[in-house]
């Protein structure tokens, strides 16, 4: 895999700008019909930072509700841990509820598919291979409490613990334990009257080959998974080759028949050795931050590049056939690593900035943008339509149509500029057109990323030619696509 790799990269880093390169759009076959949506993981808040416990003020949630407002995400995933819910061995559903109303009552008047789910802890002891039947249980009548007795209907799927082939999971990797308390989980659903309200998502597997596709396949004959999941955090040089989309591909295609799978976590690290430069700075850049993980950030949150590599992942992902991709992660705030204040700084910003980490750390961060032009042009149900990019490797390309409106968008990872020709098979009208590239954006209330241009007119079968920057995408949207 490697040597493929490092020959993409050559050839990236080797072509010429100027050099024809051409996305053929074609309306007529769809290759990913009833997409779910994007969106990202937005978990209750830490909270306590080492200092005491802080106060959420409301004015800050609702500015987070004005950013997603423009995001428009159709699937979040939120995560909790049930454990720390119990008291004197009984469920105290309100512990954290004043947060999980907050997110939850976002997504129920505004749409949104919720993943719930739960990290784990406290529910298994690996090394004696059990688990607690009892805290198992209760997280089955958390949920039921939540979507029962709380009205939230936006809770479509449940996911049981975390990236549970993984070391550091709760289950430390062991399958047969995974199974059974997964399965225990199941039955108190299914008891508790809830299997056609919520279904379960899974395995939820850390992946960085195809190596773990055994795993879903047992998953998939022991327990009555409704919709599949993987999580991803694959090396820059992985994504940008085009690698990542083979990787990928083996968890689709062992999918069982009726049945879809989305990317329930995905952000991007540098653990290729050709990414080793960039690692190098993304260390250094940690370092110089006193709340930043060493362990667990990406500094690249920063930066242009970040936006258009994670495009790059969405737009694989989906023309893969995947159905979903929900981003690592929404907010720095919510979780820390090595000690309380130490984030995992991975979000679109910290919402804490003016009360604890600095008030320049409220500030949106690119990726932002472009991962928010990507989630708001694919809604839930539309339908992704083939693509086919000649010339340059480092081009991307994505078609989506919607209820008889279509959206194109060309994504250009390198960091020269590229000519890149648009050609297909239908006729794009009165077309909106965003341009993600550093100096392009055009903002209003800091949240809200106005067109470059209106009214455009795309006559893809006589092709159209554009200049892109270098890590730059363009999106095309027909009037009316965003009601």
């Amino acid at each position: 895999m490697m040597k493929h790799i490092l020959m993409v990269m050559m050839w990236l880093w080797s072509w010429q700008a100027g050099a024809q390169t051409t996305v053929d759009y074609d309306f007529n076959t769809c290759v990913n019909a009833g997409y779910i949506g994007n969106g990202t993981q937005w978990d209750p808040y830490q909270l306590d930072y080492g200092e005491g416990l802080m106060d959420f003020p409301e004015a800050e949630w609702q500015k987070i509700y004005r950013r997603l407002d423009f995001m428009r995400p159709q699937l979040m995933r939120v995560v909790h841990n049930t454990a720390t819910l119990m008291k004197d061995g009984k469920l105290n559903p309100m512990g954290n509820f004043e947060q999980v109303r907050h997110i939850l009552d976002y997504c129920q008047q505004h749409g949104v598919s919720v993943i719930f789910g739960d990290w784990g802890w406290g529910l298994a002891n690996a090394k004696n291979r059990s688990f607690d039947r009892k805290k198992v249980e209760m997280a089955a009548d958390y949920v039921t409490w939540l979507v029962k007795e709380k009205g939230y209907s936006c809770i479509k799927y449940y996911n049981m613990v975390n990236e549970p082939n993984g070391y550091w999971s709760t289950t430390e990797g062991n399958y047969d334990l995974w199974r059974d308390l997964t399965l225990c989980f199941y039955h108190r659903m299914k008891r508790n009257g809830m299997l056609k309200k919520v279904k379960l998502t899974g395995a939820d597997l850390a992946i960085w080959t195809p190596a773990e596709v055994g795993w879903q396949r047992k998953a998939a004959q022991d327990i009555d998974i409704e919709l599949y999941d993987i999580h991803t955090y694959p090396s820059k040089v992985t994504v940008n080759s085009g690698q990542y989309s083979h990787i990928i591909r083996a968890y689709k295609d062992a999918v069982p028949q009726g049945h879809k799978i989305v990317m329930g976590e995905v952000g991007l690290k540098f653990v290729e050795p050709v990414d080793s430069l960039y690692q190098q700075e993304n260390l250094r850049r940690a370092a110089a931050r006193p709340h930043a993980s060493m362990d667990d950030s990406q500094m690249f949150i920063f930066d242009y590049m970040y936006g258009t590599d994670m495009a790059d992942v969405l737009i694989q992902t989906a023309n893969e056939g995947y159905s979903g991709c929900v981003a690592w992660m929404l907010d720095d705030a919510m979780h820390s690593a090595e000690r309380p204040d130490k984030l995992k700084m991975w979000g679109f910003w910290n919402i804490f900035g003016d009360e604890r980490f600095g008030a320049d750390q409220e500030t949106i961060r690119p990726w932002f943008y472009a991962w928010s032009l990507l989630t708001r042009y694919m809604p839930a149900g539309c339908r992704v339509m083939r693509t086919a990019v000649s010339g340059h490797p480092g081009v991307k390309a994505i078609a989506v149509e919607h209820e008889g409106r279509r959206m194109i968008a060309v994504l250009n990872v390198s960091k020269r500029p590229q000519k890149v020709t648009l050609k297909g098979n239908a006729k794009l009208s009165d077309c909106r057109r965003y341009d993600y590239a550093e100096g392009r954006l055009k903002l209003s209330d800091e949240h809200i990323l106005l067109p470059n241009a209106e009214h455009q007119t795309l006559d893809l079968p006589a092709g159209q030619t554009i200049d892109m920057p270098g890590e730059s995408l363009i999106l095309y949207g027909e009037e009316g696509f965003i009601k």
